[in-house]
């Protein structure tokens, strides 16, 4: 019965939600039947990156671009305002309006091409492994006003689905990539990348590593 009902709920599912279900298993398969190259996936990602405009599944040339480092026992010693890039940036510090919480982010923002992204990304690696030494985890979020395959993201970036959601309109992958990326649990899952979607061409997408802080 389980299985008749399940039949049931994927036929009555729109067909874009159909046809995303279909490309994830096939993401999943083919992580899957490729584990064995896993090691080489790993050695060959450190000179990838999966910023989203020089994916080639997007139009877009611009992208907005947010940083969040955040530390759940408070401001660290280090002052990392002073190390951070200022120029075309724009940075914010947040402190817990409850003064019983002790967490501590600090929030960046700019523009970005995609001539730009590949040093950001080199950047924000080294800055993943300077905020993780102090106790703390480096956000990143890249946001484009234009729809994106994420299946096809998936299966790009050898992303191995573990969460996803759909809607009419918004659709939403978290998953393992093999790589360098910071991690977080999420339920009973780790996940080190997510990317959300809203319509194809005319729309919106946003990649957030390890997920998405603020809202989509």
């Amino acid at each position: 019965m389980k299985r008749k009902a399940s039949l049931m709920y994927f036929l009555n599912t729109p067909l874009s939600a159909q046809l995303l279900i279909v490309l994830l298993g096939v993401v999943v398969f083919t992580h899957a039947f490729l584990g064995n190259q896993s090691s080489l996936a790993t050695a060959d990602s450190q000179d990838k990156h999966p910023l989203l405009l020089s994916t080639g599944l997007l139009e877009a040339q611009e992208a907005e671009l947010r940083i969040i480092l955040w530390f759940e026992k408070g401001k660290p010693q280090e002052n990392f305002l002073n190390q951070l890039p200022q120029e075309d940036w724009v940075w914010q510090e947040s402190h817990p309006a409850n003064s019983m919480s002790r967490g501590y982010s600090l929030a960046g923002y700019t523009r970005i091409s995609q001539e730009s992204e590949q040093a950001i990304f080199s950047w924000y690696q080294g800055l993943v492994q300077d905020v993780g030494q102090a106790g703390g985890i480096a956000y990143l979020d890249e946001r484009v006003p234009e729809g994106m395959d994420i299946a096809q993201y998936a299966l790009q970036q050898n992303i191995l689905p573990r969460q996803f959601s759909l809607s009419e309109s918004v659709s939403s992958v978290a998953g393992w990539q093999e790589s360098f990326l910071p991690k977080v649990v999420a339920g009973n899952d780790k996940v080190n990348i997510q990317v959300i979607s809203q319509g194809y061409g005319q729309g919106r997408t946003a990649l957030a590593i390890p997920v998405l802080l603020e809202e989509f």
